[in-house]
């Protein structure tokens, strides 16, 4: 008798708030339910699929954290002390990416946005290492699991491959690999909904795409005779974005030196400060606990959503904007995008989704039980996982 082949297709934005509007294969992933996801981005949602555990516990949350002690842009401080516009440039900053990749050796995704040049020297980056491998978190994952017990898998991603690259071939090692698991990342939706996710026909063509594209790795995978499983499942939705807020504006009337004072790191939906001074704290509090367009997290909130670090590496003082609110410009770049994730997870439409051919336990309503599900598809104990 052969051996079950589990595919495992990871859909970066696929939100419950899109399966439930259009068709998704609905006739073969019946067993359908939406996910409550965390408060961040794919750097901290996507671990926690992998780990079950929550950023507080596996480590990984935003892309940049506060380590000038270990930064791989630490080469670059004598860069800091030259005119911002003499180094503020697109071609000085894919240099300095080019070297400190480089030099650091980091595998993972590595990406400088728009973080000031000036700055790079004070963060270092979570993601060191390529984490569709064993051993890439920081944390038990998914892939430590299948490395653990001999479980043949083969992971297809964005490091080696595009969406449409991936479709193409999947069907064929789906009808003839010997793999026991087959695991499929997905990550151009998330690209496509940021630009045109007002455009309801254009959304619902690009669904339709991936719908094909999945139902033809289904159907190459019941050619094989085999017990197929399949799992669809994302890291979180996305929201349409309606106005934008300017906070950096705000910020700079303090009166308050950076980095001397605070240290802020503007991502598109939060801003992250590292205060050094009460007079910093003070400030910066009296702007933002009231402030129009979001709030000042208190760290009871921050620990009820499991990203709260008592080490503050990532965060001293964290404001997230309303759902829908787009903190425009950001360290993320200056670009209006037409829809953002990273809000609240209460929000309707940052919920991800959990799709099976096969029944899974009811509970099971937030993406760290995403693991779990996988491991009893394998008939891995949670006692038996790695730890």
């Amino acid at each position: 008798m052969s051996t079950p082949l589990s595919i495992y297709v990871l859909v970066d934005a696929l939100g419950w708030d899109l399966v439930k509007r259009a068709p998704f294969l609905d006739e073969v992933l019946t067993d359908r339910r939406w996910l409550v996801t965390i408060l961040g981005y794919s750097s901290g949602a996507i671990p926690t699929l992998l780990t079950g555990k929550t950023p507080a516990e596996h480590g990984h949350w935003n892309l940049f954290y506060h380590a000038p002690g270990q930064s791989p842009f630490r080469w670059m401080r004598p860069l800091a002390k030259l005119p911002e516009g003499l180094v503020e440039n697109k071609f000085t900053r894919r240099a300095i990416k080019h070297v400190s990749r480089r030099l650091s050796g980091y595998t993972g995704y590595f990406s400088i946005h728009s973080y000031p040049i000036a700055h790079l020297p004070l963060y270092d980056m979570t993601e060191k290492r390529d984490i569709y491998q064993p051993g890439g978190l920081d944390a038990p994952s998914l892939f430590d699991d299948l490395e653990r017990r001999g479980i043949t898998w083969e992971c297809y991603n964005y490091h080696a491959h595009t969406d449409a690259q991936i479709l193409a071939l999947a069907p064929e090692r789906a009808r003839t690999t010997d793999a026991r698991v087959l695991f499929l990342y997905l990550s151009g939706l998330d690209h496509y909904l940021h630009f045109n996710i007002h455009d309801e026909a254009g959304v619902a063509k690009q669904l339709a795409w991936y719908e094909a594209g999945l139902r033809g790795v289904w159907d190459a995978a019941r050619q094989s005779g085999r017990d197929v499983r399949m799992f669809v499942f994302s890291d979180h939705g996305m929201t349409p974005i309606r106005w934008t807020y300017d906070l950096p504006r705000d910020i700079a009337t303090l009166g308050l030196d950076a980095p001397d004072d605070y240290l802020a790191a503007i991502d598109s939906t939060m801003a992250r400060f590292w205060v050094w001074n009460d007079r910093a704290r003070a400030k910066l509090t009296e702007l933002l606990v009231e402030h129009p367009c979001g709030q000042l997290l208190s760290r009871a909130e921050l620990e009820r959503l499991g990203i709260w670090f008592e080490d503050g590496r990532y965060y001293h003082m964290l404001f997230l904007a309303k759902p829908g609110v787009l903190l425009s410009p950001s360290h993320m770049g200056r670009i209006r995008f037409a829809g953002m994730h990273g809000y609240h997870p209460s929000e309707p439409t940052a919920d991800a989704v959990l799709l099976s051919n096969v029944p899974v336990d009811k509970a099971v309503d937030h993406i760290t039980g995403v693991r779990g599900v996988l491991l009893e598809d394998l008939g891995i104990a949670p006692h038996e996982a790695a730890a």
